[in-house]
């Protein structure tokens, strides 16, 4: 899933493997709130009744980032193989409803702001889309794919000075939103 606004950007990162699976395009972050993604990559796991039994939670395919990060994607692969070969999993019902985050009404005010300065942008609104995104970015400092999210639709590097900038903001609030963790030894850190 690919949480940019631009288009482009994600045909960009899409072409330079050949992919065998499909990419959805949230460019409305309706995927990302619906099942609390606060970035990506992260990944969910949903049963075949549809139930979420284990939150979103930072879990990356290969070890590309393990120095960002610090988390080995092996972890969450054993997690994964243990649940799907043999039931298995490593946090019973209660712990994922204790990691499921209930957006604050600053944060669902925050997501608003965003929309409208996504749609203010296609209509070639400039100057009104940036407004709101200041105050998407004012009412959810912390959130990644707000913060994040924004930074090309202000025409901003999202890996450039500004994302490190940011990064050292979030590490300095204590890394909110990512309530879940496969630390490095697979242990789970529920928050």
């Amino acid at each position: 899933m690919a949480l940019d606004a631009e288009l482009e950007a994600v045909r960009t990162w899409a072409s330079v493997e050949p992919l065998s699976f499909p990419v959805v395009i949230d460019r409305d972050l309706a995927v990302a709130e619906l099942y609390g993604f606060v970035n990506v990559p992260a990944s969910v796991w949903i049963d075949e009744r549809g139930r979420i039994v284990r939150p979103p939670d930072q879990a990356l395919g290969d070890d590309r980032f393990r120095a960002f990060t610090g988390v080995d994607s092996s972890v969450h692969h054993n997690l994964l193989r243990a649940w799907v070969k043999d039931g298995v999993r490593d946090l019973d019902d209660a712990a994922v409803r204790a990691n499921l985050q209930i957006p604050t009404e600053d944060l669902q005010l925050a997501r608003l702001h965003r929309r409208i300065a996504v749609d203010l942008l296609d209509r070639n609104d400039t100057e009104g889309a940036h407004e709101h995104l200041a105050s998407a970015e004012a009412l959810a400092p912390n959130d990644w794919t707000i913060r994040r999210g924004n930074l090309p639709l202000k025409g901003d590097d999202p890996f450039g000075q500004k994302f490190f900038d940011f990064v050292a903001e979030w590490n300095e609030a204590g890394r909110p939103g990512y309530q879940l963790g496969t630390g490095r030894d697979g242990t789970t850190t529920v928050a």
